[in-house]
C-alpha cells in the first residue's frame, strides 16, 4: 500500500515537472510580479531587495527617480522566452504626455527567488552606466521685442554672485570689485544684502559677460564667494531697463512654458539613448507695442534728476505703451510709473474743465475770475505764488493754471462729474492687460464744500499714477474715448468700465487749451516743440513735504505724462519732457 502510494506521488511529480518544462514555471513570475508590483506601488527598497544586488539596486532607482523628476513610471510584465519576461515601461511626464519602452528581467542565477538586478529592465538599450534625466525643452533664446522687432528682452548669460554670512567681513573688498559696473556699492549695502538671507547665501549682483571681464579676477580671488554661472532675459543695457520688464519676463516664461517640449533619455560614456521626446512647438517673439528709442530717451531725460522720476508714453490711437522708464531713486520705490498713486495737482483741472465743458457751464471764450485767492465753500485756495489774473478767458485761466477759477467752475458741478469725467478718459478705471500690472488712480464723489474745491484742483482724495495720466492723454488723444493700454501685440486689455467717449467740442477745447498752456502759459518754455500740447501740475503732499510735479500731454500720436517726486514745482517735469522729446531718439514722432 505504501510502494504502491509512493510510486504514484512520483509518477504526479515527475508528470508535473514535464507540465511546467513545457511552459510557464510559477516561482519565475512569482519573483518578476513581486519585484513589479513593489516598484510600481513606490517601495524602491523593497524592490531592490527583490533582486540579487540590492545596494547597487537601491542606488539605481534612487538616481532614476531623482533623474526623471515629476515623471511617473510603470512596469507592466509581458510573457516569456529563453528565461527572459518582457516588460513595458510606461513613463508619464509632468504634462501628461506618455512614452513607452522595452526592457527585459531575468531570474538571478544564484537564487530564483530574486531577479538579476539590471537596468536593461526598463529598456534593452541601456547599460549599467545608463543615467536617467528628464528636462523640460523650452525656447530660451524667444525674444521678446518692440513695435520694431529689435530685442528689449534676450537670453543673456550671466554670473551670479552669491554670499553667505561668513563674507559679511569681507563686504567691502566685494563692493571694491564691482564698483566699475555698480558705483553704487558699498560695504554697507553688501553687507545689508547678505543680512537679509537670515542665515543663508544671497544672491549680490548679476553680471552680465562684458561686465563680469573686467571684475572676474578680483571676485575670484575672495574665497568663499560663489560665482554661477546662468542664463537670464535682459535688455541690452542697463539704460533701457523699464518697470515693465517683470511683467513681460512672467509673460515670457508662461509662454515658452506652454509651448516646450520634453526629453526623457538615460545617458553613458558610450551614448544617449531617448526614451521619450517631443520637440518644442514653432514659437514667434514676444512682441510688445515698446518702442526701444523712445525708451532710451526717456531714461536718459530722467539721468540728471536725483528725486524719484518717471515718464510714461501710449500711442493715442491705439493704447499702446510705447515707453515706461524711471530712474533709480524710483527704482528704490518700486514700480511708481505704473502704480504709484500721487496727488495729481493741476493737470486734473483736464478733467474738471471737461467736466464743466459737458455740463455747459462754461466754453473756452467764458469770462471767469482768477483772484490770487479765493474762499469758496469754506475753503481758500490760492493760485501758485499768489499771481492774480483778473478777470480772463476761460482758455487762458486753464493755460496760466489758475487754481481759483477751477474751485470757482467746481461749484456748478454735480457730486458725481469729476469722477464720471475722468473715468470717461481712463483714470480710476481698472484694466487688466497681460503682461503688466497697473493701478490709474481713484477720483471721489463730492458734495459741495472744501473736498470738491479740493479734488477741482488734484488735491484731497484724488490720487493718480503717472501710467494713469498717460491714460487720460491717450484717450484726449483719442477723440475723447477712453484707449485700452496694452503691451503686447496681439494681447487683448479689458477694463471694469466701459463709458461714453467725451463730446467731439469738448475734446477739441480741451486741446486748444492745452496747446495754449506749451504757447504761452505754464510750459510755454517747450513752446519750440511744434504741435505739443499739456498741462503742469504742482500738488502740494502736506507734512511740510516737498511738492511733487507734473507734466502731462499729448505730441501728435504720442501720449505722455512726466512726474517728479519732491520737486517743489511742475519746472523740473517740464525740463524732463524737454530733454525726452527733443531727443535724437525721438526723430521718428516729431
Amino acid at each position: 500500500m505504501t510502494t504502491r502510494t509512493t510510486v504514484r506521488v512520483s509518477a504526479l511529480l515527475a508528470a508535473t515537472a514535464l507540465a511546467l518544462s513545457s511552459c510557464t514555471v510559477p516561482w519565475f513570475r512569482d519573483a518578476v510580479d513581486e519585484f513589479v508590483a513593489a516598484f510600481n506601488a513606490g517601495d524602491d527598497a523593497g524592490a531592490a531587495t527583490l533582486s540579487d544586488d540590492p545596494a547597487r539596486a537601491a542606488a539605481d532607482l534612487e538616481q532614476l527617480r531623482a533623474g526623471i523628476g515629476g515623471t511617473s513610471v510603470e512596469l507592466d510584465a509581458g510573457g516569456e522566452e529563453d528565461g527572459a519576461t518582457e516588460i513595458t515601461a510606461t513613463w508619464t511626464v509632468p504634462n501628461g504626455d506618455e512614452s513607452t519602452t522595452t526592457g527585459t528581467i531575468t531570474l538571478s542565477e544564484q537564487d530564483s527567488d530574486l531577479i538579476t538586478w539590471d537596468k536593461r529592465i526598463f529598456s534593452t538599450e541601456l547599460n549599467g552606466d545608463s543615467r536617467f534625466l528628464y528636462s523640460d525643452d523650452k525656447t530660451f533664446t524667444l525674444p521678446v521685442t518692440d513695435r520694431n522687432g529689435t530685442d528689449i528682452l534676450s537670453w543673456t548669460p550671466v554670473t551670479v554672485v552669491s554670499a553667505g554670512p561668513e563674507l559679511i567681513p569681507r563686504a567691502g573688498e566685494i563692493a571694491a570689485a564691482v564698483r566699475p559696473v555698480v558705483p553704487t556699492s558699498t560695504a554697507e549695502s553688501v553687507t545689508a544684502q547678505i543680512e537679509s538671507g537670515d542665515g543663508s547665501p544671497v544672491g549680490l549682483f548679476t553680471l552680465r559677460e562684458r561686465d563680469f571681464a573686467v571684475m572676474g579676477d578680483a571676485l575670484r580671488a575672495i574665497e568663499g564667494l560663489d560665482l554661477r554661472e546662468e542664463g537670464r532675459m535682459l535688455g541690452p543695457t542697463r539704460d533701457t531697463a523699464s518697470p515693465v520688464d517683470g511683467g513681460l519676463r512672467d509673460y515670457w516664461s508662461e509662454k515658452i512654458t506652454a509651448d516646450a517640449g520634453w526629453t526623457l533619455q538615460a545617458t553613458s560614456p558610450t551614448g544617449t539613448t531617448i526614451l521619450g521626446q517631443v520637440e518644442p512647438a514653432e514659437s514667434e517673439p514676444v512682441r510688445t507695442t515698446m518702442d526701444l528709442g523712445v525708451q532710451t530717451a526717456a531714461k536718459r531725460a530722467l539721468e540728471p534728476i536725483e528725486q524719484p522720476a518717471a515718464i510714461v508714453a501710449l500711442s493715442a490711437s491705439t493704447g499702446g505703451v510705447i515707453a515706461v522708464a524711471q530712474n533709480d531713486a524710483a527704482d528704490a520705490l518700486g514700480p511708481v510709473s505704473l502704480s504709484g498713486l500721487y496727488p495729481p495737482g493741476s493737470t486734473f483741472k483736464t478733467v474738471t474743465t471737461a467736466a464743466a465743458l459737458e455740463r455747459g457751464t462754461v466754453v473756452p471764450d467764458s469770462t471767469v475770475a482768477c483772484p490770487a485767492t479765493a474762499e469758496i465753500d469754506g475753503r481758500v485756495i490760492p493760485n501758485d505764488g499768489n499771481f492774480a489774473l483778473g478777470d480772463v478767458s476761460m482758455t487762458q485761466a486753464f493755460a496760466q493754471s489758475c487754481n481759483t477759477t477751477q474751485g470757482f467752475i467746481s461749484q456748478d458741478l454735480e457730486p458725481d462729474d469729476m469722477r464720471n469725467t475722468a473715468a470717461r478718459l481712463g483714470l480710476g478705471v481698472d484694466f487688466t492687460a497681460p503682461g503688466m500690472t497697473t493701478v490709474t488712480g481713484s477720483v471721489p464723489v463730492t458734495e459741495p464744500g472744501a473736498a470738491r474745491v479740493e479734488a477741482a484742483i488734484g488735491q484731497g482724495e484724488v490720487l493718480s499714477s503717472p501710467f494713469g495720466l498717460a491714460v487720460m492723454e491717450a484717450s484726449l488723444g483719442n477723440n475723447g474715448r477712453m484707449v485700452l493700454p496694452t503691451l503686447i501685440q496681439g494681447e487683448e486689455t479689458t477694463a471694469d468700465q466701459d463709458p461714453e467717449p467725451l463730446d467731439p467740442a469738448t475734446v477739441r477745447a480741451l486741446r486748444a487749451m492745452m496747446a495754449e498752456t506749451v504757447d504761452s502759459g505754464t510750459a510755454a518754455s517747450l513752446s519750440d516743440i511744434d504741435g505739443l500740447g499739456g498741462k503742469t501740475g504742482t500738488a502740494e503732499v502736506g507734512g511740510n513735504r516737498p511738492a511733487h510735479g507734473w507734466f502731462a500731454g499729448i505730441k501728435g500720436d504720442l501720449a505722455f505724462c512726466t512726474f517728479v517726486a519732491g520737486a517743489e514745482s511742475s519746472g523740473p517735469a517740464v525740463a524732463a519732457t524737454g530733454r525726452f522729446l527733443r531727443d535724437d531718439a525721438m526723430s521718428e514722432w516729431r
